[in-house]
């Protein structure tokens, strides 16, 4: 064999070869951008379903807050009307101040005439507000009304026992602290 006839040959094969190369290198490009698009679209719908499930998650969690938001503002609203309720009940079971050297003494006489009057609208001031109040402010009601219940019988006349006053004085005492621990929760709440 001539040296033409080789060189004949030899690029006769690496045409033949090259050009299986060109498809192969052809189909193999074409394989892997049907494969990249393919596995574009797999991360398309992922991310899709993904946001789909934020966006969901995000309006059930923006309406459970307008629920609870509303709830909060409902029952802000009866504890207020409750505490300003208590105040103007409480101040009403102040005697007037009836002569100019009037003590706290003869004012808890005349607390102590009111009892009777004093039980019964404690009793009703608490029926209608009891849900909203705390624990410790219902407690110190319901001792005020024991205390007003239980004195109530100790008034026979128009003068009152050293035992009725320091009833009055008591109940009083812890009228103020309920109206303290209202007006505390009240404000706790508005100011957060």
């Amino acid at each position: 064999m001539e040296f033409s006839e080789l060189i004949e040959i030899a690029s006769v094969t690496l045409g033949a070869l090259g050009g299986g190369a060109a498809i192969i290198f052809g189909f193999s490009n074409w394989l892997g951008k049907v494969w990249a698009n393919k596995l574009m679209e797999n991360e398309k719908a992922e991310h899709s379903r993904e946001l789909e499930s934020l966006r969901n998650r995000l309006t059930h969690d923006t309406e459970s807050y307008k629920v609870k938001l509303k709830k909060s503002e409902f029952i802000f609203e009866k504890e207020y009307e409750a505490v300003s309720e208590y105040v103007a009940l409480r101040r009403s079971f102040l005697p007037r101040h009836a002569y100019p050297d009037m003590d706290w003494h003869e004012a808890c006489n005349d607390i102590a005439h009111n009892f009777h009057k004093i039980e019964i609208m404690l009793g009703s001031y608490l029926s209608k507000h009891g849900a909203v109040l705390d624990k410790e402010v219902k407690d110190l009601l319901s001792y005020s009304i024991g205390i007003a219940g239980e004195s109530k019988f100790e008034i026979t006349g128009p003068d009152v026992p050293k035992e009725a006053n320091a009833a009055a004085n008591n109940l009083f005492e812890k009228l103020n602290q309920a109206e303290d621990l209202l007006l505390d929760q009240l404000h706790s709440q508005s100011s957060t």
